[in-house]
């Protein structure tokens, strides 16, 4: 299993792979990398685990973000909008 890390594809645009990891693990690192970015930045989070595909979009949007999810080769990527 890798390290997650947080990636930037473009200006205000960036990826973090969890894939491997379980909860709590993917909200954690969701929520310290948004606190990273600038508002307006898009985060795409990548999760291959079904619980957190579920609790990371619900926590997140608890907090105000938007958030969006899509479910793409058994993995699920959310966009979250800060």
């Amino acid at each position: 299993m890798q390290e997650p890390k947080l990636e930037r594809k473009s200006e205000g645009e960036y990826t973090l792979d969890v894939r491997g990891q379980t909860c709590p693990f993917p909200q954690i690192l969701s929520q310290l990398a948004l606190e990273k970015l600038r508002e307006g930045s898009i985060l795409e989070v990548i999760t291959d685990n079904p619980p957190s595909a579920r609790d990371v979009p619900i926590a997140l949007r608890k907090k105000g973000y938007e958030v969006e999810v899509k479910k793409s080769n058994g993995q699920w990527h959310i966009v979250v909008k800060k």
